[in-house]
Formats: structure tokens, sequence, C-alpha cells
């Protein structure tokens, strides 16, 4: 079945029509590698409403190192998974040239059902992001901002929600805003030095097996109001927080450094630590030439909030909440 045919309102299909057979193209959800998409298909199923399916990588560098047993899907690649499937949405239905950037200003996650993100281990795990288009200001024709609300679901299940809030600026627009927030062009990643800078924590303290994973360094615990602070040290180098070379540091390196602050202060074991829900405001862009400081405070019940601070200033506010991994049927859920 096309894409035409899936857009009459008499040809709406079942998420079970939906194909794991191909990657999308690459350029619908703005990555250079090809091993960086994940979607595989998408449908319009109404006005506003739209399936994409998604198939989890089985042995990548990144969205495979994780610590927990038994092992779940990451939640970083989950995230993943929302920002690919509503930007596939943007350009396939929405308007939005392919030559637009996108600007996270928030962004909530909460997995309801963490035990049907079990990865399988003998196949693929494939999952589809049910996302529904609400608030689209526009311009004429042109598509200024949405809020895409999505539904993972998972062999059936409903697994999680995310909500993301977007603008759209077009490459001319993206240029000048930077330019003039800044005051000047700003540095890209590309053009910055490929070394790491500090003490980098221990990669098992923050649930991962790889130190190239790891984007905290110079960990403090000052005690009082403040569970730790860290520096935020995100390697330009990463393929995966960079696939791209970029002028600023992406949402989801900012999403996995308040991942791995709030499971290291969470405290050990990380192997049973779950990043369960995620709310962040991002406020301005965070500038890859000044140092950004990660402060986190225990907000109680295993949530913990996560501010980034860059020349004074708090750029982002993230709230994440850590639970214990759920057992698996081979376990005693110690």
């Amino acid at each position: 079945m096309t894409i035409a045919e899936r857009e009459r309102p008499d040809a709406a299909p079942a998420a079970a029509e939906l194909s794991y057979q191909r990657s999308m193209d690459r350029v619908l959800v703005h990555r250079r590698a090809v091993m960086e998409v994940f979607v595989t298909d998408a449908a319009r199923l109404g006005d506003e409403t739209f399936a994409v399916a998604v198939q989890a990588p089985r042995a990548h560098r990144y969205y495979n190192d994780h610590t927990q047993r038994p092992a779940l899907l990451d939640p970083l690649f989950l995230l993943e998974a929302a920002r690919q499937a509503v930007t596939v949405v943007a350009h396939q239905w929405l308007g939005v040239s392919y030559d637009t950037s996108f600007l996270i200003s928030d962004w909530t996650t909460e997995f309801t059902d963490p035990a049907a993100l079990r990865a399988r281990g003998d196949a693929p795990d494939e999952l589809v992001v049910e996302v529904t288009a609400r608030d689209l200001k526009r311009r004429g024709t042109k598509l200024l901002a949405a809020t895409l609300e999505c539904v993972y679901v998972v062999g059936g299940r409903r697994a999680g929600t995310s909500a993301i809030v977007a603008g759209y600026l077009s490459r001319d627009g993206y240029t000048a805003h930077r330019e003039k927030s800044r005051g000047n062009v700003p540095p890209s990643s590309s053009g910055m030095p490929h070394t790491r800078v500090g003490a980098t924590v221990e990669p098992a303290l923050v649930g991962r097996e790889r130190a190239e994973n790891v984007v905290l360094t110079d960990v403090e615990r000052p005690g009082g109001a403040l569970a730790l602070r860290a520096t935020l040290d995100v390697p330009v180098w990463h393929p995966a927080m960079y696939d791209h070379p970029l002028d600023h540091v992406p949402a989801m390196a900012l999403m996995e450094a308040a991942r791995q602050a709030a499971v290291l202060a969470a405290g050990e074991p990380a192997e049973r630590r779950y990043a369960r829900a995620f709310g962040a405001t991002f406020r301005r862009f965070v500038e890859l030439d000044s140092p950004v400081t990660v402060s986190v405070s225990d907000s109680g019940d295993a949530c913990f909030t996560v501010d980034f601070l860059q020349d004074g200033e708090s750029v982002c506010t993230a709230e994440v909440a850590v639970a214990a991994v759920p057992p698996g049927p081979d376990t005693d859920g110690g």
C-alpha cells in the first residue's frame, strides 16, 4: 500500500499493516548515517493521527550499551524513536520542508509499562509510535510550531507516552536566530577538539558499559540541597549524538546527561535502575564553547531535578524519575 493510498480516509490501515522490512529515507529523520535510522514505515490514520513503525538495533554501540538486567529497551533509544517518528510526520504530512530546523522547547516522557519494554534478545524488537499532532500554529501554509503527542505500542501493549513541543525555522531563519542570540557565528562540533576534559564517571555507575557513552565528568557531592554536581562533557565525535555537525549540544545529549545524573544520584546498583520518566524544558541553545555545570537535587520518591547551567544561567531543566528494573521471568526480583 502506498502512502498516497494510506492518506485516503477509507484506507486508514491498522498498525499491523506497517512494514519493518527496510529503513525509511535518512533525510526524513535528519540523520546522515543509515545505521542511525530506526523508522521503517509510516501511515496516516486520520486528519491529525499517524502511526510510525520502529525497529530497535541489536548491536548498537550506544543504544545497546546499557547494564540493566534483565535488559530493557534503552530509554534514550525510545526518546530517539519518538524524535524520529514526529520528524517523519512533520515532513510527510505537516508540510515541513526538508531544510527546516526543529527546535524543541519542552519534552515529557513516561514509561507506564516497563515490563513491555523488555528486550527480546533473539530477534529485533519492533514497536509502533502513534503520533497525534495538536496545537498547530501556522503563518499561511507554513508550520511554525506544534505539539506532537506520542504513544509507544509494543506487542499490542501501551508501554508509555511522550509529548514534544517543537518550533520550526527555515535554514536562513535558523542561522539568523543563532547569530542574533549569540552575537556572533557559533562554532561547529566538527571544529571542536576531540579530546575529553576532566575525570569521566565510571560507566557502570551511570548504567553504561563504554566510557565513550558517558557525558559527565568531575563529579562532586557537595551535600545539602545538591545531591551532586558535575560537568557536561559530550564527545563531539560521538556517532549517535553527533551523527552530523551541529552548532550546539543537542536535546538528545542533554537527556542522556539528565538520565546519567539521576541514575548516579539514585545510587548503586545502577544495573537495577531505569529512568521511567523524563520532563525537560529547553530555554536556549547549549553552546559548545562554554562550560556547562550539571546540578542535581533530590525531589523525593526517586525523582531528581537536573539543572544545566551555562554562563550563570539555567539553559535547561529536566526532571527524571528512576525506578527499579522490573524482574524477568527467571529472576527473583532482587
